[in-house]
């Protein structure tokens, strides 16, 4: 039997979720946003207290990566997504790191933040009532997971657990410029 390792707060976090979907009727379905759809804009804490508006802007693309300290993949991802923030910041590319352990974790998110001096913001999701207010509406299950908006907040692309940075790159290349 193959067993799925699943951090300890998002574990209890989709616990929370299916008991109440299931309490209401609803679903605990959640699916990716394809490309071309419309990506909800949302506000966030960030690391330094302050909130972060989020695919709200039409000054360029911007980047997701819905991400957890505990994750292994995650880890691996980092150091390819500064280098891509290095690379596309310049022409406008915003990156947002969007932890999804919760400020409950916040001792473990900023030791590796620091470790990794992370270039771009780094936000915590957070329930509202039930649910994630990022990661539940673009279906984030899985960490870590990529989205690539347009300047209009239109998906380009997403990605999950295996991250492929020439294809984002590729992505960002084809974009008209501004």
């Amino acid at each position: 039997m193959i067993r799925a390792r699943l951090h300890p707060g998002l574990g209890v976090l989709l616990a929370l979720w299916v008991s109440a979907a299931a309490a209401h009727g609803a679903s605990p379905f959640f699916r990716l946003l394809e490309p071309g759809a419309p990506a909800p804009a949302f506000s966030l804490k960030g690391l330094d207290g302050k909130p972060h508006e989020v695919g709200s802007s039409a000054a360029g693309p911007e980047l997701l990566f819905f991400w957890s300290v505990y994750c292994p993949n995650c880890k691996e991802a980092m150091p390819g997504l500064v280098d891509l923030y290095r690379r596309w910041a310049p022409s406008g590319l915003r990156v947002w790191a969007i932890n999804v352990d919760g400020e409950r974790f916040s001792n473990a998110v900023r030791a590796y933040v620091r470790g990794m001096d992370l270039p771009f913001p780094v936000l915590y999701d957070r329930l509202e009532g039930d649910l994630l207010v990022a990661a539940d509406p673009l279906g984030v299950t899985k960490t870590p997971t990529l989205y690539l908006l347009d300047p209009e907040g239109r998906v380009l692309l997403r990605q999950a657990v295996r991250l492929e940075y020439e294809v984002v790159e590729q992505a960002l290349a084809d974009l008209p410029a501004p």
